[in-house]
């Protein structure tokens, strides 16, 4: 199933992957600052935003999807960037596809797993359990834009008040998405379990990680950083869960930083 790609730029080519809820347009801060120096492949991934959602509503189903379109777009050593959801779509295309080919790994406020147990802390919230997951599902599917409204406070910084605008725009785009396809995606999220991956990611990762997060504590990235073999961390203090868009500058700074030293310039298409 054809996915909706917005590809802009030229030059080394970074592959933008958004979060559950949202859509490539989440990503326009870099594409303005970024368009000049970069290519830009900016995917609304299956189930949200223009794409359609195809039968296979799973995390699986998404990273096929990446890989898919790195092969009709001719996408060469591409840097991966993938915020929250987009950081499992990444990790499940490594996982089956395995680094060669890929630059780096830009991981942006995401865990491994987020479901958590008794052995596990480091997931969603630091307590995100089964039952908590099984109330999660009910309450998005009884009533998506009472859940959506009642989200999206906890995406920003813990104690730096979001522009109005932009959490205006934010939440008006979150309630557009269809209640069964992000039920559907989230029962998918929540059953994956990357921990045994990572150690064995062969490529340059960055992890970034917002120092207000109301969803992944700093232990989460300090235990990301631990675990992959070629890893280093970015704290943007004033942040939550979506530094790209709450400290855009410093965020487009240290990508664009990251992806200069990896990637060789794409042959001309």
């Amino acid at each position: 199933m054809a996915m909706h790609v917005r590809d802009i730029g030229s030059g080394p080519p970074l592959v933008f992957l958004h979060g559950w809820s949202c859509h490539g347009g989440f990503f326009t801060p870099q594409v303005e600052a970024l368009q000049d120096h970069f290519r830009l492949l900016l995917p609304d991934l299956p189930g949200h935003g223009q794409s359609p959602a195809p039968n296979d509503l799973s995390i699986t189903g998404l990273a096929d999807a990446l890989h898919d379109m790195l092969i009709q777009h001719r996408v060469e050593r591409p840097v991966l960037i993938g915020w929250s959801m987009g950081a499992m779509v990444a990790f499940d295309y490594l996982r089956r596809h395995g680094c060669r080919g890929i630059a780096g790994l830009v991981i942006e406020d995401m865990t491994a797993r987020i479901s958590t147990d008794a052995g596990w802390r480091l997931g969603l919230g630091g307590g995100f359990d089964a039952t908590q997951n099984a109330a999660t599902l009910g309450l998005m599917q009884a009533d998506w834009r009472s859940f959506s409204a009642a989200s999206l406070p906890h995406l920003f910084a813990r104690h730096h008040a979001p522009a109005a605008a932009l959490k205006h725009w934010v939440g008006a785009e979150m309630v557009k998405n269809d209640p069964a396809t992000m039920a559907a995606l989230w029962a998918s999220m929540a059953a994956q379990d990357f921990r045994d991956l990572l150690p064995r990611l062969d490529l340059p990762c960055l992890v970034v990680h917002g120092g207000g997060s109301q969803l992944y504590a700093p232990e989460v990235s300090e235990w990301l950083v631990a675990t992959l073999p070629h890893a280093r961390s970015l704290c943007l203090d004033r942040s939550g869960h979506m530094p790209h868009l709450e400290q855009h500058a410093e965020f487009n700074a240290a990508l664009a930083a990251f992806a200069a030293t990896l990637v060789a310039p794409e042959p001309a298409r």
